[in-house]
């Protein structure tokens, strides 16, 4: 299937004939029981198939949540999990014309060498090999009609969450990925967000690919290629528990220094965006996902942190909290009781790598999944008020579990002293 839909009208088409088949799925699972399994997947398999036709953002989105919203059914988050595979590829008529209309040329006009076969593909795109001048490039080019189809995709994702989160309070999630959505379709604002990383970092260990903006619009990216192996080959290398433990050390040291020296962070802990290559570097790419973190925020998110790590009481992290906006106005015994059933348990979590020397987490293989639990007992604790909690805060600590995710992966140990230092000299 090359063809996608772009009108309005064609899109809602997709999204209301699989609104009306997952309801009907649903009543009658409703009129005839049966095994809630099947029916999950049945659903799943509804949602998948407008998902392919669709392409792009919507995938994009059921992504986005199945790393945010872990209450959803196993069947869900199993069927999202394969969807990036399987979106079948642009054919190689519309590659050539949607180069043609970014670029002014057709590719063999402006390249030494463009390869129509895609190599990689993207959520909200796919990636074809170049070269020019001896130079090895990659070309992402964004799936056609993709801006313009972000508030009608959103339509189908929403509906089914409602379904397969119960009652649980989405729109809150549905909103912050909706924002990042509409900076990630910019590839300009992604260009100027790799550059100012690669020029920043003071790692040389960490390798962020050049960016030719001279053949870089809105949406068609080109950069520097580099090849290296993704997480999965990596594994199946066996790397020594020393190799492991480097990468995962400058995943970790690369998202605190980010966040503290430039105020911005790679929110997309997703694994296909780090390269493993030679001489223990990590090409880091995709910056389609940049968070910016306001300074004022910082600075009372890392004096909450350091107090805790302090060992401080209840009575001061309830002023921290409420001056964050994580804590509702209210008396001081409601607030107090608010701050120990509900972020209590989440801020000790966020705390346990951090408070020894270093943290292994193959011996703690089930942080993340402990931490994307303990968001869901917050919700079902307090479903009706998690609206009101700092996003920014909520955004923070998401992507950090999704990091530590795959520290799990890697078995590694992490010393934790650099970070602590980093959080004691930040003003």
């Amino acid at each position: 299937m090359n063809k996608i839909p772009t009108s309005k009208l064609s899109r809602t088409k997709v999204v209301g004939k699989a609104i009306l088949k997952i309801g009907a799925k649903k009543s009658k699972h409703l009129l005839k029981g049966g095994s809630k399994s099947k029916n999950a997947q049945e659903i799943a398999d509804v949602i998948f198939d407008a998902l392919k036709e669709l392409r792009g953002v919507s995938v994009k989105i059921a992504q986005q949540i199945a790393l945010g919203m872990p209450f959803l059914s196993q069947e869900y988050l199993e069927k999202i999990s394969k969807s990036f595979n399987q979106i079948p590829p642009l054919n190689r008529a519309l590659v050539r014309k949607i180069i043609k209309t970014e670029l002014g040329k057709y590719p063999e006009d402006i390249f030494d060498e463009f390869n129509l076969q895609a190599f990689a593909g993207a959520s909200l795109g796919q990636v074809h090999k170049a070269s020019l001048d001896g130079k090895e490039l990659a070309i992402k080019v964004q799936y056609p009609g993709i801006k313009e189809s972000i508030k009608s995709d959103m339509a189908i994702i929403h509906f089914a969450l409602k379904r397969f989160a119960k009652g649980e309070s989405v729109e809150h999630i549905v909103g912050e990925i909706e924002e990042r959505l509409f900076e990630e379709v910019d590839y300009t604002l992604e260009a100027t967000n790799q550059e100012l990383f690669r020029e920043n970092l003071q790692n040389r260990q960490i390798v962020i690919p050049k960016v030719y903006k001279e053949l870089s619009t809105s949406r068609v990216l080109t950069t520097e290629f580099i090849k290296g192996l993704s997480l999965d080959e990596f594994l199946k290398t066996k790397p020594s528990q020393e190799e492991r433990d480097t990468y995962a050390q400058l995943i970790f040291d690369n998202f605190f220094y980010t966040l503290y020296g430039l105020k911005k962070i790679h929110a997309d802990p997703n694994p296909g965006n780090f390269l493993f290559l030679n001489g223990g570097k990590l090409a880091l790419i995709d910056f389609g996902c940049v968070k910016e973190v306001v300074k004022e925020f910082l600075q009372s998110y890392n004096q909450l942190h350091l107090d805790l790590l302090n060992g401080a009481d209840d009575e001061v992290l309830v002023e921290h909290y409420y001056n964050l906006n994580m804590i509702p106005k209210g008396g001081h015994k409601e607030m107090l009781k608010f701050y120990q059933e509900v972020i209590k348990p989440l801020d000790r979590l966020y705390i346990e790598p951090l408070k020894d020397k270093s943290y292994n987490f193959g011996n703690n293989c089930n942080f993340s999944k402990r931490g994307f639990e303990e968001i869901l007992n917050v919700q079902k604790k307090q479903y009706h008020s998690v609206h009101q909690v700092n996003q920014e805060y909520l955004f923070l600590d998401r992507t950090l579990l999704g990091y530590y995710a795959i520290f799990e992966r890697l078995e590694a140990t992490i010393d934790t002293e650099y970070i602590k230092e980093l959080m004691r000299s930040f003003k």
